[in-house]
């Protein structure tokens, strides 16, 4: 089997030069920041997405609530009661 000079460059140069200590705690220390950051997310990320979709239900059921009660009345709305939101703002008949 035949020896891989490039490994064996890449060998003799971290033997040369290793790498600065404060380099790898550098790195560790943002590792352990993006890990704390995924463990935020994941926590609080879903509960506020939950309480967005839980308070846009009650909203829409209040709406639903609305447009049965109207639909119940059966009574034709009067054109001054209709709105055109082509034809809206003041003056505009």
């Amino acid at each position: 089997m035949e020896t891989n000079s490039f490994k064996l460059l890449e060998e003799e140069d971290e033997k040369l030069h290793p790498p600065p200590p404060d380099l790898e705690q550098s790195v560790l220390g943002s590792l352990q920041v993006l890990q704390m950051m995924g463990l935020a997310m994941e926590l609080y990320i879903p509960k506020a997405l939950e309480m967005f979709l839980l308070t846009m239900q009650g909203t829409l059921g209040e709406l639903d609530r609305k447009a049965s009660s109207l639909q119940e009345d059966n009574s034709p709305q009067k054109a001054e009661d209709s709105i055109n939101p082509f034809n809206a703002g003041p003056g505009k008949e």
